[in-house]
């Protein structure tokens, strides 16, 4: 028989949920949550050093490369208004 009171019935999902939200420590964190040890920091492997040396490198050449691209779009702005400028005083003219 189904009694409408009872807590675990099918049509009754609230033991499904939480009176509050629940805590979860590690949940959507990435890393150390502890601060680190006191005192001078561990020297770097020669791997670590190196993958810091490419990051360095990509990093300043995406810098280049959205220069450049900034360039290009402020460059086409420029050639669009100029370009504009010139139909305007051609059809006032005439």
């Amino acid at each position: 028989m189904d009694d409408p009171k009872d807590p675990y019935s099918r049509e009754n999902l609230s033991w499904n949920w939480w009176s509050r939200p629940q805590f979860r420590p590690f949940s959507g964190r990435r890393g150390l949550r502890v601060p680190p040890p006191p005192g001078p920091a561990p020297k770097r492997s020669k791997a670590e050093r190196e993958q810091e040396k490419r990051a360095e490198e990509r990093a300043e050449r995406f810098h280049l490369a959205g220069l450049t691209s900034a360039g290009v779009i402020i460059m086409g702005v420029v050639l669009g208004g100029v370009v504009i400028m010139v139909v305007v005083e051609l059809a006032s003219r005439h």
